[in-house]
């Protein structure tokens, strides 16, 4: 609840937050508003430092803000098919523990019909009476077998349902973590496989070192022969780099035509061997139009490294790596710059 100081600086940052979006002349669509709101308020930093980044370029464009959005607000695949597994897995496991419990309860009625039989066995003074005992027992043991007969095929198709939710979590567990254009892991993946090195080289006191990767001049080969071939060239870099690496390295695309390298147990002298021999690899591939066989050229790619410092934040140890492949560009492209 908003009493108080805090109502009138809701309304500050409401109005704060529809000044900017008339500034920078996006609608205040619901998506849109709640990015400019949480960055007037300042009680996302995460979101803040990326809307600052941005828009120390300019104006934030629809895109720039959908993309803002969907990275700090919006639910993923992954999370979305949580939510509806949670509510059939509950659905699911009352209905077995339902069953089981009248399984329970015909067992129980079961064993009182026994007793009440062995009384009957025991005091009968015929053969009718025997008979009708006998043909009693036989009915109640049916019933039970054909209860139990039920119980199984319900419990045989639940357990089948469940393996297929379990697969299909498995796949929109990897979908969400895989760029589908490269079929390397995604940002998202990358995020996470970065925070889970460096906490293990932080206690382990191990080595660590990252690679960022650049294609060059993608945007003008781009332009020249269009977006297909483009993503032909993605596809083949990743290809590529994935073929040079081994053992327990990580590929990841970071956006655009810029891939990111993770290499566990690694000093940066040993990275720059390993970048060079990526840079290398690539050389001999050549970029051909499919059906003509045409030769388009041959693309290289620029590299920056940098190695963990212990206590370093995720953020420092990237910006390094950017930094030296800033430096690889400017000093003439297909080379590897190590940061210091």
């Amino acid at each position: 609840m908003v009493i108080g100081g805090d109502m009138h600086m809701a309304g500050l940052w409401s109005r704060r937050a529809m000044e900017r979006l008339a500034h920078d002349e996006l609608p205040p669509s619901p998506d849109n508003y709640a990015v400019y709101y949480h960055c007037a308020a300042g009680d996302m930093p995460a979101l803040t430092a990326a809307f600052d980044d941005i828009s120390a370029k300019g104006r934030i464009t629809q895109e720039q803000c959908t993309e803002l959005y969907n990275k700090y607000f919006a639910f993923d695949a992954e999370a979305a098919f949580l939510k509806d597994a949670n509510g059939i897995i509950d659905k699911e496991l009352k209905r077995v523990m339902e069953m089981l419990g009248a399984t329970v309860e015909g067992t129980s009625r079961f064993g009182e019909k026994l007793d009440s039989f062995t009384g009957s066995l025991s005091g009968a003074d015929g053969l009718d009476t025997l008979r009708q005992a006998v043909e009693k027992i036989a009915e109640e043991t049916h019933l039970v077998a054909a209860h139990n007969r039920k119980l199984q095929g319900e419990l045989e198709t639940t357990t089948a349902q469940l393996s297929e939710m379990r697969d299909d979590f498995n796949r929109v567990h990897r979908e969400s973590q895989i760029d589908p254009l490269t079929e390397v892991g995604n940002r998202k993946f990358f995020d996470r496989e970065i925070a889970h090195a460096i906490a293990e080289a932080h206690d382990k006191d191990g080595l660590l070192s990252l690679l960022m990767v650049d294609i060059d001049h993608f945007k003008n080969f781009n332009d020249s022969h269009g977006h297909l071939i483009g993503d032909q060239v993605l596809r083949l870099v990743a290809r590529t780099l994935v073929e040079n690496l081994k053992g327990r390295d990580i590929i990841a695309r970071y956006g655009g035509e810029e891939f990111v390298i993770l290499l566990p147990q690694t000093r940066v002298q040993d990275a720059e061997r390993v970048a060079n021999q990526l840079r290398a690899g690539l050389a001999t591939k050549q970029i051909k139009r499919r059906g003509s066989n045409e030769v388009l050229g041959v693309i290289t790619i620029s590299i920056g490294a940098a190695e963990y410092v212990m206590d370093e934040a995720v953020e420092s140890l990237i910006a390094r790596a950017d930094t030296a492949l800033y430096k690889a560009k400017q000093t003439g492209r297909n080379k590897v710059v190590c940061a210091e």
